[in-house]
This record gives C-alpha cells, sequence and structure tokens, in this order.
C-alpha cells in the first residue's frame, strides 16, 4: 500500500479552534469514510454546513497535510491497522497518529510561548513575597508538554551572502559581531527576515538582515 504524500499547509486558525476529541473525529471520517467536507461539518463540528461550506474540517485536515487523496484511503481497514502503516511510514504521520491515538494534548508552540508571555506579565505584577510563596509550593520538577510546528527550510545561500554582505558589522546597530564562531572563526550574526515568512515574506536578500544576537531578539520581541 503506497500512502499519498502529506502535504501541510501553514494555515493553523481551523486546527486551533477545536479539541483534539473533535480533531480525532474529523480525521476518521476523512481516512476511513466518504464523508465530505460539508458533512463533517455538520455531524462531527456541530455546523450547518450551508453556511461553512466544509471549510472547517477542509482546514483541520489541510493544516495536517491530508488532502483529496486521502479521502477515504482506510476505508475498510481497522483503525489499529491503520495506524501500524502510518507509523512504519518515512514520512511523519505522529502527530495524526497522536490525535487518533487520544494521547497528551498537542499544543500550539506559539500559543505556548503567548501563554507564557502572559504568565511572566501577570507575575511582574505581584509583590516578590508572593511569587517567592509560589515557587516554594511549586513542582521542581516541570511538566512536559508535546507542542507541534511548522518551519521553513531556509535558502543557505541567502544566510551565508547576508552575512558575507554585513562585513561582521550589525546591519541595525552598526556595531561589530559579538564574536566570532569556533567553528570557523566567523562573526557571528544571525539572519533575520523583516517581512517573516510565516506572514508571506520571502526568501531573498532583499528581505534579510545580519544581525546581532541583541538586535535579533529586539525584532522579535523589543
Amino acid at each position: 500500500m503506497i500512502i499519498p504524500k502529506l502535504k501541510p499547509t501553514n494555515r493553523s486558525r481551523e486546527f486551533d479552534s477545536y479539541s483534539d476529541e473533535l480533531r480525532s473525529q474529523v480525521i476518521r471520517g476523512w481516512l476511513f469514510s466518504k464523508k465530505t467536507h460539508r458533512e463533517l461539518d455538520e455531524e462531527v463540528l456541530g455546523i450547518d454546513k450551508t453556511i461553512s461550506r466544509g471549510y472547517q474540517s477542509m482546514g483541520i485536515l489541510h493544516f495536517l497535510g491530508l488532502m483529496a487523496d486521502f479521502h477515504s484511503f482506510f476505508k475498510g481497514i481497522p483503525e489499529e491497522r491503520a495506524i501500524t502503516l502510518l507509523r512504519n511510514n518515512v514520512q511523519d504521520f505522529q502527530t495524526i497518529i497522536s490525535i487518533l491515538e487520544g494521547n497528551e494534548p498537542i499544543l500550539n508552540i506559539q500559543e505556548l510561548i503567548y501563554q507564557e508571555r502572559n504568565e511572566i506579565s501577570k507575575a511582574k505584577e505581584d509583590a516578590s513575597e508572593t511569587r517567592l510563596q509560589r515557587i516554594a509550593q511549586s513542582d521542581k520538577r516541570p511538566k512536559r508538554l508535546r507542542v507541534y510546528s511548522y518551519t521553513y527550510h531556509r535558502n543557505s545561500d541567502i544566510i551565508i551572502e547576508a552575512q558575507l554582505r554585513a562585513h561582521g558589522i550589525c546591519e541595525n546597530c552598526k556595531q561589530p559581531a559579538p564574536f566570532e564562531r569556533i567553528s570557523d572563526g566567523s562573526p557571528f550574526l544571525e539572519v533575520h527576515h523583516i517581512n517573516s515568512l510565516a506572514d508571506g515574506g520571502e526568501d531573498t536578500l532583499d528581505n534579510v538582515l545580519a544581525l546581532c544576537p541583541n538586535c535579533h531578539r529586539k525584532k522579535h520581541y523589543g
């Protein structure tokens, strides 16, 4: 059995809007039956299919890479057998398998970062005594979380050319790189996309800057 190629998209809005339980039902409906996106919207997500036109289920499935060629692909095959086939495939089906098996929740890493920032902001408002009391009562070992994230394969030629263009000088603060790499003695500058790839920015020399670590962090968090 030749399993189709995953073709995940970057849009996570619909995926993030529903629980793992509803996601799993959408995935099952798509892989193991002939239900359409519209039918899944109505029967699983409880949405009027004449209004949603199937876009909610489609968004969940497309984010995971489950396009049309996966529709009813495992129809008539036991779920346990299908999961084994996915697990043994060269592609990474782990997120889909985890949702189907009902394992620990999978969090969007960007949501986790946002959550931690909010918690830090709130903690700053408390008195030091209050924070120390919470520390004394907190678990010494942090809770382990499963997260998912998609990234972009950047053009290595652009990274190198941007660093060479900078001649060891940060293209923002105009100061020399803070140190040299042990590996090859080159100035340590990080390549930053002016318009982020996640927002549709291009991976081109015109859209990147070679920055010192401080300026790079300032671009993201300042």
